[in-house]
């Protein structure tokens, strides 16, 4: 026992001291591993060995640590400290010689001596082995393993000797700038007019010429990691640079760019600067090509990754810009087509329009036109129509909401083609690609089978990720008209509508030209058939029968009607007509009131001449359903006015009287006073009329004016008093007509609202200018636009006047 034990504390003597100094003595060990083994302590000493091995590691590293701090604040100072690196990763300055110098040297190092320990482990394990070739089979494989065992061990020791992040760290900020010099260099070649790949050079035609001895280090520093069993460690740091210099890239070189492709050029690059500086970090041989070819497909899917996510968070605008980003809508296409971004791409989407657009101080137009923008770059992205049910769910949605949705559809279909975004839409209607066709399954020919080959050809399944219980909706991706009318699920309400637009467009016509609204009926009647139009084609037959039919009535002399009649005939020939068919067309609003005589003889007039040429047919007037065109000469000025026949009959009653009180003036025309107030603020707003109220009287005297005034006149007294109270008051109410139209527009698309919820949206969606006033100054506001009679108050609820 005392001979084990003597030669037991031989060994960790002489195995500390001979491991701690680097190995040297290897004879002196041996002495003591053999006297050991002879005392039957064979199966003790490889934990020994291992134990004295990786004890003088920890020493050698706590003797480097200071090195290693000094050579990571080398690489900080060279690279820049990643808050100064957002754009684009600058650097402060070089990598300086000696700091890389200085990497490689710890790493050879350590390198050495984790090595040279391993190999004395190995030599004496089997030195044991061949002194005692009876062992159990266990403590034969512990000697067998002891070198790889200490191989590990080394490793950990050495990732935990800065800690593994504080290694990664160091490690990234070298390759960072490795890559950056060597991302300089290609840039420098392309604008020196040169393709960026050295025929010869120290890369070997793998990338651009570097100075000499550029890229041995780099290799020394990865070679060297993959030595000492740290390969994840350093694999896990270039390929974060590698990423992280993409994406720096592709944000600096062609974010919010949609004009031109993003994807081709990222693509090319990917397989340039990035895969020369991965060649140069990984092993050579046959392994390197392998693990380059899959480094290629890992950047190229990271490339459409990449450049699709920043797609996917500029659609918003992208749809906006329709269609001038139609290259950044092929970009989002093809990056769906090789990566799994399609639900990011739906939820990035929906947030953006319902954070951006389906609030509401957003006009209903604008958001129709928007929608209409996202059907045609759905298309592009997905001809199945998939995505387009799962984004325009929510825009449908709302605009079902909205009260005049369908009357904007319309309005934008048959609006003037001076309304670009109308024009657009209506351009929508002879898109006969899109319009869905009915087949003639008796029909068969040449035509019939080149429409079935077309169509087929069009045809793509839907994405995997389809909604099955929805039928597939690739027929119709792209056609605009059925979406928009599909909101409300029927096309009736659609055509219903529309010949109530029809009505109000042909009525407030002058000259009878209607040859756009019959433009328009024709394309309506491809998508939606001729039974479901003909009210509308009877009433457009109506308005050019009544160009023909005024110009006959005309024609007819007063001398050709009976004699009972005569006496009362009148000149026309400032009176125009239209005639209507009152069974084709929609219900027409009615107003009662009393026409001045000289219009009532005009209309009885022509009325008695159509009855001479038509009878026994007669007229109904419905003279508030027509316009006036006024000159009027005040002083000086003379002023034209499009007018309605109200209006009209107001003003023609000042012709006898200057003035009239209201009571008057409201019996004569046959209508309640507060409807005739509603209608002289229209002259008095133009500084026709004035308005003045006597004291002690509840009901204003209108009274015209010998000179235009700019608003309305008041007595000299109220003016008096008016002065000091607007004067302060003039700068605030020029302030809050700011947020005017945010008002009406809200009022627009919802009932009524009360105040405080106004309030609130105008806090929440008004931004220029920015919202900023009291409840109590918003409510003051609103009581003048009430006193205005551009708002009604009913029971708290504010609402647009009509």
């Amino acid at each position: 026992m005392a001979a084990a034990a003597a030669a037991w504390a031989r060994l960790q003597q002489v195995s500390t001291a001979q491991l701690g100094s680097g190995g040297s003595g290897g004879a002196l060990l041996a002495e003591a591993v053999d006297s050991a083994t002879a005392q039957g302590l064979a199966s003790l000493v490889p934990a020994q060995l291992l134990g004295a091995a990786s004890a003088a590691l920890q020493a050698r590293l706590a003797q480097l640590r200071g090195m290693l701090a000094a050579i990571d604040e080398g690489l900080a100072a060279s690279v820049g400290d990643e808050a100064n690196e957002g754009d684009g990763g600058e650097e402060q300055g070089g990598l300086r010689a000696e700091v890389e110098a200085s990497l490689v040297e710890v790493l050879r190092e350590l390198c050495a001596a984790v090595e040279s320990a391993a190999e004395l482990l190995s030599q004496l394990c089997e030195r044991i082995l061949r002194a005692q070739p009876v062992l159990a089979p266990a403590d034969r494989a512990v000697l067998l393993s002891a070198g790889h065992r200490f191989h590990r061990q080394a490793a950990a020791a050495v990732a935990g000797a800065q800690g593994g992040r504080d290694w990664a760290g160091l490690l990234y900020r070298y390759y960072w700038h490795k890559l950056r010099e060597l991302s300089r260099a290609a840039e420098a070649q392309q604008e020196g007019g040169l393709d960026g790949m050295a025929a010869d050079g120290e890369l070997g035609g793998h990338g651009p010429a570097m100075p000499p001895g550029w890229a041995r280090p780099l290799q020394d520093v990865a070679a060297l990691m993959r030595r000492l069993g740290l390969e994840a460690l350093s694999e896990e740091a270039y390929a974060a640079v590698v990423c992280r210099h993409l994406r720096e890239r592709l944000v600096n070189h062609a974010a919010r760019s949609f004009d031109q492709r993003m994807l081709d050029p990222a693509l090319r690059y990917a397989a340039s600067t990035p895969v020369t500086f991965l060649r140069l970090v990984l092993p050579e041989g046959r392994a390197s090509e392998a693990a380059l070819e899959h480094w290629g497909q890992r950047l190229s899917y990271y490339v459409y990754e990449t450049v699709g996510s920043l797609r996917i968070g500029d659609m918003f605008d992208i749809v906006v810009d329709y269609p001038d980003s139609l290259p950044a809508i092929e970009d989002i296409r093809d990056c769906l087509q090789n990566t799994n971004l399609h639900r990011k791409f739906v939820a990035v989407f929906r947030k953006a329009l319902q954070d951006r657009l389906l609030h509401p101080g957003a006009a209903t137009s604008d958001i129709i036109q928007q929608y209409v923008s996202a059907i045609k770059a759905l298309a592009h992205i997905d001809p199945a129509g998939a995505m387009l049910g799962a984004v325009g769910g929510p825009i449908r949605a709302y605009l079902r909401q909205r009260r005049d949705t369908i009357r904007c559809v319309v309005t934008m279909l048959t609006a003037d083609e001076e309304d670009a975004a109308a024009a657009s839409l209506h351009a929508e209607l002879g898109n006969a690609e899109a319009a869905p066709q009915d087949c003639d399954s008796d029909f068969e020919g040449a035509e019939a089978d080149a429409a079935a080959l077309r169509e087929a050809e069009r045809w793509e399944p839907d994405p995997v990720d389809a909604d099955p219980s929805r039928a597939s909706s690739a027929a119709q991706a792209g056609d605009v008209i059925s979406k928009l009318v599909g909101i409300y699920g029927s096309k009736e309400l659609f055509i219903s509508e529309y010949r109530s637009m029809l009505a109000d467009r042909l009525l407030a016509k002058c000259d009878y030209d209607c040859d756009r609204e019959l433009r328009t009926l024709e394309l309506l009647k491809v998508r939606f058939g001729e039974g479901n139009l003909h009210n509308a084609e009877v009433m457009l037959k109506d308005l050019a029968d009544s160009k023909r039919i005024n110009t006959n009535v005309k024609s007819v002399p007063n001398t050709a009607t009976p004699l009972r009649r005569r006496r009362g005939l009148v000149d026309i020939h400032g009176l125009s007509a239209t005639i209507l068919s009152q069974l084709f067309w929609p219900q027409l609003p009615t107003e009662e009131f009393n026409l001045p005589p000289e219009v009532s003889a005009m209309l009885s007039t022509y009325g008695a001449k159509y009855r001479s040429l038509k009878a026994p047919r007669k007229l109904q007037w419905k003279p508030n359903l027509g316009s006036v065109q006024l000159e009027l000469t005040i002083g000086e000025q003379t002023l034209e006015f499009n007018v309605s026949p109200f209006h009209a009959s107001v003003l023609m009653h000042f012709h006898t009287r200057p003035e009239w009180p209201a009571a008057e003036l409201a019996e004569r025309m046959g209508v309640p006073p507060d409807m005739l107030r509603r209608k002289v603020v229209f002259w008095i707003n133009q500084g026709v009329l004035s308005e003045s109220r006597a004291p002690g009287h509840a009901l204003p005297v209108y009274r015209r004016n010998e000179q235009l005034q700019t608003g309305p006149a008041v007595g000299g007294e109220q003016q008096e008093g008016m002065e000091l109270e607007e004067g302060g008051a003039d700068q605030e109410h020029q302030e809050m007509a700011a947020y005017e139209p945010f008002v009406m527009g809200m009022l627009t698309n919802f009932d009524a609202l009360p105040l405080d919820r106004v309030h609130n949206m105008l806090k929440m969606f008004v931004s220029d200018p920015p919202y900023d006033k009291s409840l109590d100054q918003l409510g003051a506001y609103m009581a003048r636009l009430v006193a205005q009679e551009k708002l009604s108050l009913e029971g708290g609820q504010y609402r647009k006047r009509g």
